[in-house]
């Protein structure tokens, strides 16, 4: 059975709250082999920490994708034992539970030998997180530009250069998406929503055009960043760093805590730079330097089972 590689994920990227997600070259394997019964049997090992994160059965979003899969095809179940590899960290804004449904919707593709459209594929995963901006880029690849349309969830895509790095410093605490959620104020204001309109269309302006000097303005935000950084000791002071160091732009990736920066050199530098703040402020840090992933998982999926039919 095939190995699945399905990349991080930074959602809400700048202003695009809800809209905008970009794909990242970190990624979570899943391992699969099938199974004689109906059994299906599910381990994740956080490779990051060394050891095995243990996930009640109603919670584990893996087995919730592998059966909506099924159920969505009309066929019985097939067992598989599944083992999710996880280099990204959990529950820092990088997409570990999109990763965990598109792994398992992908799983039971492979499993089933039969795969769905890609906008079948993309309605069931946005069924389960509920927002596509994660969701959309780890099955897809590259920035994209999530939109809800006619009732369907569809999206444009923009590749993205491979000399930008994404500069990721993560912090050691977790941040819920769902508690995130409860602090946002119930209605916005309309110059907010103007702000954050013109920063869209600047930021998708700045990377389909590679015109990097954009990005600095491109990624405020004032929807949900002004309240989910009060949860993050120093953020401003990171972001302040991050720029000082030569970053193009900087924004909280997801929900947080992880902050994002990109920068095409001193990447090293940048992450050095951002962390002493954390540091300071007595927070442990670990940071990556990766890259955009243009790849299509929908696609290698297409290639795969097309060889195994």
């Amino acid at each position: 059975m095939p190995k699945i590689k399905v990349p991080a994920t930074t959602a809400n990227l700048g202003p695009g709250y809800d809209t905008l997600g970009l794909a990242l070259s970190l990624y979570n394997d899943f391992e699969i082999e099938k199974r004689e019964d109906e059994q299906l049997k599910i381990k994740i090992i956080d490779q990051n920490k060394n050891k095995e994160i243990k996930i009640a059965a109603e919670d584990n979003l893996i087995a919730l994708a592998y059966k909506k899969y099924f159920n969505f095809i009309a066929e019985d179940l097939r067992g598989a034992e599944i083992v999710e590899k996880m280099h990204t960290p959990l529950a820092r804004g990088l997409g570990s539970s999109s990763s965990a449904i598109i792994g398992g919707l992908a799983a039971a593709a492979v499993v089933s030998g039969k795969l769905i459209s890609e906008n079948d594929f993309i309605q069931l995963a946005v069924e389960l997180e509920k927002h596509p901006d994660n969701v959309v880029p780890a099955l897809v690849g590259g920035l994209t530009v999530n939109f809800y349309c006619n009732n369907n969830y569809d999206y444009y895509k923009i590749d993205v250069e491979q000399e930008l790095d994404f500069i990721l410093v993560v912090p050691d605490f977790e941040l819920k998406t769902e508690n995130l959620r409860q602090v946002l104020p119930a209605e916005i204001d309309y110059p907010s929503a103007i702000n954050n309109l013109s920063r869209v269309g600047l930021l998708t302006a700045a990377f389909i055009n590679r015109d990097y000097k954009l990005l600095k303005t491109a990624m405020e935000d004032q929807l949900h960043q002004p309240y989910r950084k009060k949860l993050i000791k120093g953020f401003d002071q990171v972001l302040e760093a991050a720029y000082s160091s030569g970053a193009y732009g900087a924004a909280l990736s997801g929900a947080g805590p992880t902050i994002l920066a990109c920068a095409r050199q001193n990447s090293a530098q940048i992450a050095e730079n951002m962390k002493k703040v954390f540091e300071s402020n007595s927070i442990r840090t670990d940071s990556f330097i990766v890259k955009a992933c243009n790849q299509s998982l929908y696609q290698y999926l297409k290639e795969e089972i097309s060889q195994n039919a």
